[in-house]
């Protein structure tokens, strides 16, 4: 006898739990408790450029092996990413990112010359490993929950880039106006959290699908943990280092 499957509503449910959990966990705490200053939150931004940049080869290595409609559903998403919203004149996400770097005394130099932190590294290839090489739901679901986490409409504290661009605000005297990357995702990171629903409406409604689905969110959660944890014990430092 096999468990009967979960409503899509009770998934849902289940993976809105696990996103709350991940911001609530300690990485993401000693991540927000370092105080940022000119250095920490440059680091932090051509860290989080390196981070977008797996995500651009992570969402192409799924859509690869994904069935159509579910392609041209992540073609619709990677749209805003790579070549921007045309319909209100914003730039491609690397482009915001690197809008954000000026704020705090970032180049297109530096970004250019830039590499990931020895943390971020390996946290880019475990993401890449789960999206070439799992079952496309699996790798689907570990590429959708990021979005899914760092979204307002699920997370009861806000979202990552809310978060992050909130410190900027408030530590830095940042406005969002001059947080082309916080800004734009604290936005459209609510659309794009409605996409793993959209596909388990057809292909998440087995106990096996299902199982594969909570597989690939954990196993991604649990990346992104490392991610941040490697982010905030650099931030630290960079902290320390200005204070003494």
């Amino acid at each position: 006898m096999t468990d009967k499957a979960m409503s899509l509503e009770e998934l849902d449910q289940k993976l809105f739990a696990m996103a709350n959990a991940q911001l609530a966990s300690k990485e993401y705490r000693d991540l927000y408790a370092v105080r940022l200053n000119r250095e920490n939150a440059a680091f932090y931004i051509m860290q989080r450029h390196h981070f977008v940049l797996n995500r651009r080869c992570c969402w192409a290595a799924v859509q690869c092996t994904a069935p159509f409609d579910v392609k041209r559903m992540i073609w619709e998403h990677e749209e805003d990413e790579l070549v921007g919203d045309r319909s209100r004149g914003l730039a491609d996400h690397v482009t915001l990112g690197m809008m954000e770097g000026e704020s705090v005394g970032l180049t297109l130099d530096d970004f250019a010359k830039s590499k990931p932190a020895d943390g971020v590294q390996v946290a880019c290839y475990a993401w890449l490993h789960i999206a070439r090489d799992k079952p496309w739901l699996e790798a689907f679901a570990a590429s959708c929950i990021l979005e899914i986490a760092n979204s307002d409409a699920v997370v009861k504290s806000g979202g990552n880039a809310r978060r992050i661009g909130e410190k900027m605000r408030d530590e830095l005297g940042i406005g969002f106006e001059k947080q082309a990357s916080n800004a734009e995702h604290m936005e459209i990171e609510i659309e794009h959290a409605t996409l793993l629903s959209k596909a388990a409406a057809k292909y998440g409604t087995t106990t096996e699908a299902q199982a594969q689905i909570l597989r690939g969110a954990a196993a991604s959660l649990a990346i992104d943990r490392v991610y941040k944890a490697a982010l905030a014990e650099e931030m630290a430092a960079l902290s320390d280092a200005v204070a003494a």
